[in-house]
This record gives C-alpha cells, sequence and structure tokens, in this order.
C-alpha cells in the first residue's frame, strides 16, 4: 500500500501537494504521510467541533436543545439547505439542528455558531481544546487560524472510531454527507461515514472505511476542483484494499 501511494504522487506529480493517515484499529497499523504540514482545514473541522459539542452534551453542561443565537457576523455562503435559508438574524437556533446541519450539508453559519459560543459552555475556546490531539508544540498560528495536519486529525479520528456510541449521532450524520462524491465516488460496498473540507486551493476528505476490517483515512491536498477530488477518491481505493 505505501509503495503504491508513493508511485502515484509521484506518477501525478503532487508528492508536495498531499499529506494523509491511514490506520488500522484492530492492529494498530498506522501510515503518515507529510502528517506535520499544516494546511487550512477547511470544513473537516465540524468534526471536532460536533466532537467538541457532543462531550458537553454527555457530561450535562449542554443538550441537544440548547439553542445558539444566529447572528449577522455568523453569516457564510454555503452550498444547500443552510442555516440562512430556515433562519433570520435574531432567531435562536437548537444545538442539534447546527450540529445536523455542519455535518451533513457542511453549513458554514452553524460552524461559526459553535466554534464562537463553545467558550460560553466549556470555558476554554474551541481551539484550546482542539490542541489536545497534537503530539507537537503548536504555534500561535494554530489558536488563531483553521489549520489542522493529518496528525492531528487521525487522533480526531482514532477518538471518534473508539467511542462510537458516544459519537453515533455524529457519525450518522458523516454516513449522509457528500454521498456519491470525494470516498463514497468508488462506489465501495460498504459504508463510509465522511467528512470533506474545500476552501479555496485547499480540498481534504476523511473518513471511516466500514469494510470487513475497518480502517481510518484522510487525504489533504493543496489541490483544486476536478484534480483534488480524483486524487482523494484514488488514493481512498488504494488504502481501502491495503
Amino acid at each position: 500500500m505505501k509503495e503504491k501511494i508513493k508511485k502515484y504522487l509521484k506518477e501525478h506529480q503532487i508528492e508536495d501537494k498531499v499529506s494523509l493517515f491511514y490506520h488500522k484499529p484492530s492492529t494498530n497499523e498506522t501510515y503518515l504521510y507529510r502528517e506535520d504540514v499544516m494546511m487550512l482545514a477547511a470544513s473537516t473541522i465540524k468534526v471536532p467541533v460536533v466532537m467538541a459539542w457532543t462531550d458537553l452534551i454527555d457530561k450535562g453542561v449542554a443538550s441537544w436543545d440548547t439553542l445558539l443565537q444566529y447572528h449577522e457576523r455568523h453569516y457564510e455562503e454555503s452550498d444547500d439547505k443552510a442555516l440562512y435559508d430556515r433562519y433570520s438574524y435574531g432567531d435562536f437556533v437548537p444545538l442539534s439542528e447546527c450540529m445536523e446541519l455542519a455535518v451533513v450539508y457542511s453549513d458554514n453559519p452553524s460552524n461559526h455558531m459553535m466554534r464562537e459560543y463553545y467558550h460560553q459552555y466549556a470555558g476554554l475556546t474551541f481551539r484550546e481544546w482542539f490542541a489536545q490531539f497534537s503530539k507537537r508544540e503548536l504555534q500561535e498560528e494554530f489558536y488563531q487560524r483553521n489549520v489542522m495536519n493529518a496528525e492531528i486529525m487521525l487522533e480526531v479520528m482514532k477518538r471518534l472510531y473508539s467511542n462510537s456510541d458516544r459519537y453515533q449521532k455524529l457519525i450518522s450524520d458523516m454516513k449522509r454527507a457528500a454521498s456519491g462524491r470525494y470516498i463514497q465516488a468508488n462506489h465501495f460496498d460498504f459504508e463510509v461515514a465522511q467528512k470533506y473540507g474545500e476552501y479555496d486551493r485547499y480540498e481534504h476528505t476523511m473518513a471511516i472505511l466500514y469494510q470487513r476490517d475497518p480502517v481510518l483515512v484522510g487525504v489533504f491536498t493543496e489541490l483544486a476542483g476536478e484534480a483534488a477530488k480524483r486524487t482523494i477518491a484514488d488514493l481512498s481505493k488504494i488504502m481501502a484494499e491495503g
């Protein structure tokens, strides 16, 4: 698998445009490529955001019915079924709806609201909570910008998978996200729980592949459009085949 990945990257001349992770929970087999390279996370950040709020619900600090107020500062254009099509500035939105919209439809206002209001309930910022997944010393940029690397996101996905009962709703929503696209473009005969991110030249996807022996995969690119989507589909297929 490692040699196939390296060959693919070299043939397509994208060795410096991709980072990735592969992890098989049953054996702890792990492969990381350019894992320490910081990239803009784009919408992949919505997975740990929802995990952070799920933890607060689990602790009784928040509930699925907790209301978050939507303001003009939260607006950002989204693809479809966006929060701003349902609510006006000043309206209160149930947390459960924000979580679902952010994951299934990659809604941006929902994400902005959850990241902003997290501090009020948790006593620390979302980025401070997110920092626990890093094994390295983090620069100030990490706390100020929406960045991540493959190593951090693998730790996120490992926690997600190993606590599947707690994050059942999130995983269910990830199975509904981007149907037929990115990793699901391979039309695997098993379920895929994925979350993609796309912004500027960055396009990523990370997922749980529920094959007979499940694996966690993530492909993060500095490619745009069809080149990124093809790369993500191709590399995820190589990793699925092991």
